[in-house]
């Protein structure tokens, strides 16, 4: 079942699970799903095991990953299964194995969407620039799945972020595989021309920016740092740095060099002095040599980062990298565990150091009864324990902290 006229018509009136895994472009592709589905008048739910239908939402971007994926097909074999996501993109084949299956490519879920009127409500919401990368990184099978950027227009991108600000988003999460990238397949925009032309829309909502490569922000990065700090971004900023090695980032071809990741970070501390930098790293690429992770290691005290997420390498089909130079898997868990080390232990005392703050903050989540999460401007989650709906300005005193969040008391006003 692949026929990408009909599926929407097939699926309607139906009882359907979505099941998401992977990226926040994921979860808008999801999101645009369920509005579709209930449209034509399907129930949605997020329990498998209650639904007469699943879709399935697929990510690949390591093995682990995908392995799950294909547990999940086997899991619900006996009930109809669709699949969308980089599954049926970048592996089509796997898919061969299991014929009873249906196939929904992303491309259709969009053009499925300005079909019919969509109102978007809730606290958090994802927003789309586009699907794709610049990039020919070696190792990464999602620009086999995702292809080239295509952007978005931003009048349509600036609506989106309207509509979910008028329906009660409190936290807007702009995503794409780069989200620099946007605009170069056209010529006619850039990220920092969007980020100028998005206007304060509220006073409890703010903007987080997806993921950017330091290769296409670097030309771009004094204007998106000066459309951040006017506009109404959290103070925030996600480059996937990957390794500290520059003869390893040429292996990558990633097309940059550390000396062009320092300067990117300086040029937005500058700008917002409080901003929080999320980064990734790959532990192990065939080839690194111990030398290459102590300079990974240095990158990530330099760095300073406030969030941190490692991956041990995990060679890809379609990528054109073959195993040559692969580590044993030892090497890789131990490098994996020394960099999480590192970063815990100075993440932990980066929050340490904010015990006893007062923060504004504003709340975004209620991740479980008794309590709330909010976050400031700079993005830091704070864990209140109490019921506090979201979109709620607080005033907190930081009281415990760990690694990856801070807890915070309400302060009387």
């Amino acid at each position: 079942m692949d026929d990408q006229e009909n599926w929407v018509l097939h699926l309607s009136n139906r009882k359907v699970g979505i099941s998401t895994f992977g990226c926040a472009y994921n979860e808008g592709d999801s999101a645009y799903l369920k509005k579709i589905l209930e449209y034509h008048h399907c129930t949605i739910t997020t329990n498998p095991e209650d639904a007469d239908v699943i879709i399935l939402n697929t990510c690949i971007v390591i093995d682990k990953t995908e392995r799950k994926m294909i547990r999940f097909i086997k899991q619900y074999a006996g009930k109809e299964l669709w699949i969308t996501g980089c599954l049926p993109l970048a592996r089509p084949e796997i898919l061969l194995k299991f014929p009873g299956v249906g196939i929904i490519y992303p491309d259709s879920i969009h053009q499925a969407g300005k079909k019919i009127p969509i109102t978007w409500e809730g606290p958090v919401k994802v927003v789309q620039v586009g699907p794709g990368c610049m990039g020919s990184c070696s190792y990464c099978i999602t620009r086999c799945a995702r292809g080239r950027i295509r952007s978005i227009p931003s009048g349509e991108i600036i609506d989106q972020i309207a509509a979910c600000t008028k329906g009660g988003a409190v936290e807007i999460r702009l995503a794409g595989q780069d989200l620099s990238s946007y605009g170069m397949d056209t010529g006619q925009e850039s990220l920092g021309s969007l980020f100028q032309n998005i206007p304060w829309m509220s006073e409890t909502c703010r903007i987080r920016p997806g993921m950017m490569n330091p290769a296409t922000l670097l030309p771009i990065a004094q204007d998106v740092a000066q459309a951040m700090k006017k506009g109404p971004f959290f103070s925030f900023l996600h480059i996937p740095v990957q390794s500290g090695s520059d003869r390893v980032l040429d292996l990558m071809r990633r097309g940059y060099h550390v000396t062009d990741i320092l300067h990117i970070i300086s040029i937005f501390r500058s700008e917002m002095p409080d901003i929080t930098i999320a980064t990734d790293f790959i532990a192990g690429f065939p080839g690194e040599t111990e030398d290459d992770h102590q300079k990974t290691l240095h990158l990530l005290h330099m760095m300073k980062p406030g969030m941190v997420n490692v991956t041990r390498y995990s060679w890809r089909p379609g990528t054109g990298m073959d195993h040559e130079g692969e580590l044993p898997d030892r090497i890789c868990k131990d490098r994996s565990r020394e960099i999480i080390h590192d970063a815990y232990e100075m993440l932990l005392r980066a929050n340490e150091v904010k015990t006893g703050r007062i923060m504004q903050v504003v709340t975004t989540e209620s991740p479980k009864p008794g309590s709330a999460m909010a976050r400031s401007s700079s993005y830091e989650g704070v864990v209140i324990k109490k019921d506090i709906p979201p979109g709620t300005l607080c005033t907190v005193k930081i009281t415990e902290c760990t690694p990856h969040y801070l807890v915070g008391e309400l302060v009387p006003t």
